[in-house]
């Protein structure tokens, strides 16, 4: 989860990941790396305050039992009046509700000078979590796909151009500062085609099946959404946890906007499979998003300008290519291709 500041113009001020909250006294920040997943007390207390951030200091301060938002200005020091915060569940843990089982903060206004906490601990939740133990893998690793060896996308170029979100979007979306967006705008709702789109997926925490951050993980969390191009508004959206990664770590998602299902497109060769005949008739795009990545981890758009397109070259083979082939083009794929180049080394020319 994570919290956003945004003033005037809602121009984003400040972000807070979970990760950055300093928990309560007596209470345990299970989103840090290696903490416990179901630490039974994990409270915390943000304030917001109207002034300007102390000198020489940033907008979202984590001070012990204070993380302090700061709304008097905004990020280039202009006085701010008006905004709103937001806070953002990407993922609530399988069992839970929307909230992951909490409920939402309670708000309290106090006298700036006054200590107020809330001390709210949620029964429900405590109910909740002991139950929840369970071990299911962090991935889905299949036997070999039919398709790994059967490489005819590996020798073409993409038909998906990726952007980095521009200004504009950025304001409708109200980013979290720590997560880098891509879109593509060139989707055909053709019924007769399939949209095939492959990238090596990043590694991520199993938090969906209750296991905890180790923090050797590439980023958090990723995921593949589609939105309208007026607006930006969320259409559908395949999380991390709910897509098939074959053995070599790649995602293999083959989207139909009316064509068939072929034969061997299955979960047990290493596909996921999206039906997306049934979206409203809008202009649809895509967006990709890579939330809290690592600093080890370098194969990300965080450095391409905004509004720019986004090279192959800088992801590598993190770059979801996408082609639109036929569907007959997966029943040409069989058992006997296993001589042939290794899907996993695209050509970018």
């Amino acid at each position: 989860m994570s919290f956003t500041l945004a003033g005037q113009l809602d121009n984003v001020i400040a972000t807070a990941p979970d990760k950055a909250l300093i928990p309560d006294p007596g209470s345990t920040n299970p989103f840090l790396p290696g903490a416990n997943w179901n630490a039974e007390n994990r409270n915390y207390t943000i304030k917001i305050s109207s002034n300007p951030p102390p000198q020489g200091s940033e907008h979202f301060v984590p001070e012990a039992g204070n993380n302090t938002f700061y709304a008097g200005t905004l990020k280039d020091g202009t006085p701010n009046k008006v905004g709103f915060i937001g806070i953002r569940i990407y993922v609530p843990s399988i069992g839970y509700d929307k909230t992951g089982g909490v409920g939402l903060p309670k708000i309290t206004y106090c006298a700036a000078k006054k200590y107020c906490r809330n001390t709210i601990f949620s029964d429900t939740f405590a109910q909740t979590t002991q139950t929840k133990n369970l071990q299911n893998p962090a991935y889905v690793f299949c036997k070999d796909s039919l398709f790994q060896s059967c490489n005819d996308i590996a020798e073409q170029n993409c038909d998906l151009i990726w952007s980095r979100i521009g200004v504009i979007a950025t304001r409708l979306l109200q980013p979290d500062l720590n997560t880098v967006y891509i879109l593509s705008y060139q989707i055909k709702r053709d019924p007769g085609k399939l949209l095939f789109i492959r990238w090596k997926a990043p590694t991520f925490p199993n938090t969906y099946h209750n296991m905890g951050i180790l923090g050797n993980e590439d980023m958090r969390y990723w995921s593949m959404s589609f939105i309208t191009r007026v607006g930006l508004l969320g259409l559908s959206t395949l999380g991390d946890f709910q897509t098939t990664i074959d053995r070599q770590g790649y995602v293999n998602l083959v989207i139909s906007f009316g064509a068939q299902r072929p034969s061997c497109v299955t979960t047990e060769n290493g596909f996921t499979w999206v039906d997306a005949s049934n979206l409203p008739l809008v202009p649809l795009t895509l967006f990709y998003r890579n939330n809290q990545v690592s600093s080890s981890f370098p194969y990300t758009a965080k450095d391409v300008p905004e509004g720019q397109i986004v090279p192959p070259e800088v992801m590598r083979e993190y770059y979801p290519c996408g082609k639109y082939v036929d569907p007959l083009y997966f029943n040409s794929c069989s058992c006997d291709c296993k001589n042939k180049n290794d899907m996993n080394k695209y050509s970018y020319s």
